[in-house]
């Protein structure tokens, strides 16, 4: 089913306020057990915080430092779940850790313990294998010869959580839900003491409207202090700002390693990670304290990023600037902060119930991450009883996401690089678009091979402009930046060159008629979002 731009017609069961991952996660879940469900997003579908991930979904290692023993096991569970739902976005992918000592060989043997059920899948490309200790000749073989001892172990990775996003959105929009990008909640409806659905005004139409819900979900995540104080019922009760939020940021780069790799410090952790034909290094764990909505990526913040990377990464040779093709970041909505130690701060999601700040009818959605994203919505819904809501049991955990319909992703990855070379289209091809499209790939490479300017790589690994012209017609992208950056991979790796910036641009205008001005204007804003920062 096509992804369609609208808002709703009358009143629903929930309105959901936030497009990021918790969000449509949560409008799947609730549609999908026979609500009716509304979301609104300010912006486009997974921007700011759920754009700002290192792509992981994993069980949390760490955490059990913080004896966060339910959050690993709900993790690791919930890390099988999606490489049974969505096998094409998410993959098991091996990392290794330098210089284990006592302490992290106990960690890994409680993670194995722990993930007792995570082959519990049919197609064995999902299966994730034990921890083990890697030989002095595995390490040479590896490129880590540095190492005196080094722990394999295993967690899996998404090529693209944009997408996976995606999925969960177009997931809800086949169950009825409707979903409005670039429509900002204004005010939240309060009657009696009750919220009762919000005023949004649609930025596309410049147009307000209101929203009725029995139940009004905020899933704005580092937003949500500032839009729940917008409502003067609730400004007192919720207190003042967070005095901190947790900075994170990733370096795209030249590929500089075939497997990837842990460091570990006293004041946090980062991974080099093979990504497409990239590495991929971070993020960092650095407090914030201005505005929400004033945070941005600097130059600064990659420069003293460089500079940690080389201090505490051993790398064949230096990082510079110049190795760093692209980069993106964002604040991450933390359910409890430990003061300014933002690193240890608990990453367990937490429900609220703002009932009792006097707002019955409004819940909050806080904190979590991707790989728990589904078992939270579920436990969100699992709530609505309490709110005179009746939805029907879950089967979101054993339902595929669109595209997730695979049952042996070695065999159609095989079939699919087959075809591409029938049609002169080279492997990594094929490999890109299974890992975006899965299923559906077939149909996307078809369009590619209908048209030579859509057969075109856009990409170094091989994504061709077919991406775009699918997006645009079937995937509600407003902006040329959003099929740039969150239905495609093409501003992800690099800026793609003024020639495809303006190909892509072409595509999307003749497909909604822009004028002239308007795709001069969105090429404008394109050429800066696929650039790295220059202050």
């Amino acid at each position: 089913m096509s992804l369609r731009r609208a808002l709703p017609h009358g009143a629903v069961d929930v309105l959901i306020v936030g497009g990021g991952i918790t969000g449509v996660a949560t409008a799947y879940e609730a549609a999908s057990r026979g609500l009716s469900v509304a979301l609104v997003e300010a912006d486009d579908l997974g921007g700011a915080t759920s754009a700002a991930t290192g792509k992981l979904i994993h069980g949390g290692l760490r955490y059990l430092k913080n004896l966060e023993v339910r959050l690993v096991r709900e993790s690791l569970a919930e890390r099988r779940t999606l490489l049974a739902i969505a096998p094409h976005l998410v993959r098991p992918i091996g990392m290794v850790l330098p210089e284990p000592g006592l302490i992290e060989h106990l960690g890994l043997t409680a993670y194995d313990v722990l993930s007792f059920d995570r082959n519990r899948l049919p197609d064995a490309a999902a299966h994730i294998p034990r921890h083990r200790s890697l030989s002095a000749s595995e390490l040479v073989d590896r490129g880590l010869g540095w190492m005196r001892h080094g722990i394999l172990y295993y967690d899996a990775m998404m090529l693209s959580p944009e997408r996976l996003t995606l999925a969960f959105a177009e997931a809800a929009a086949s169950h009825r839900a409707t979903i409005s990008t670039y429509t900002r909640a204004t005010r939240l409806l309060v009657r009696s003491g009750r919220v009762v659905g919000a005023e949004v005004h649609d930025l596309v139409a410049d147009e307000t409207a209101e929203i009725a819900a029995a139940v009004t979900i905020d899933a704005t995540g580092s937003f949500s202090h500032d839009f729940l104080a917008q409502t003067p019922l609730l400004r007192e009760a919720i207190g003042p700002a967070p005095a901190v939020r947790s900075e994170g940021i990733y370096l795209v780069t030249r590929r500089l390693g075939e497997t990837m790799v842990l460091t570990v410090s006293s004041g946090g952790h980062f991974s080099v990670a093979p990504w497409r034909d990239r590495s991929l290094i971070g993020p960092t764990e650095t407090p914030y304290t201005g505005p929400v909505d004033q945070w941005r990526l600097t130059l600064g913040a990659i420069e003293r990023f460089i500079a940690e990377i080389n201090a505490g990464a051993k790398l064949p040779e230096p990082l510079t600037l110049e190795d760093v093709t692209a980069a993106y970041g964002g604040l991450r909505p933390l359910a409890e902060s430990a003061g300014t130690d933002t690193y240890r701060a608990s990453r367990a999601s937490d429900l609220v119930d703002h009932a009792r700040h006097g707002a019955a009818g409004l819940l909050s959605a806080l904190g979590g991450k991707y790989t728990t994203s589904r078992a939270f919505a579920q436990q969100i819904v699992d709530r609505l009883p309490a709110h005179g809501l009746h939805p029907a049991p879950s089967t979101t955990a054993t339902t595929p996401l669109p595209g997730g319909d695979v049952d042996d992703v070695t065999a159609a990855q095989a079939v699919l690089r087959r075809d591409a070379a029938g049609l002169g289209f080279a492997a990594d091809t094929a490999d890109v678009l299974f890992a975006h499209y899965g299923s559906r790939a077939r149909s996307v490479l078809a369009l590619a091979a209908s048209d030579p300017r859509l057969a075109e790589r856009a990409t170094s690994d091989g994504e061709p402009l077919a991406a775009v012209a699918w997006a645009v017609r079937d995937e509600a992208p407003e902006h040329l930046t959003d099929v740039l950056l969150r239905r495609t991979g093409i501003g992800r790796l690099q800026d793609p060159g003024e020639r495809i910036l303006g190909l892509a641009a072409d595509i999307m205008a003749e497909a909604r008629g822009w004028s002239p001005e308007r795709t001069a204007a969105e090429l404008a804003t394109a050429r800066t979002a696929v650039r790295l920062p220059v202050d």
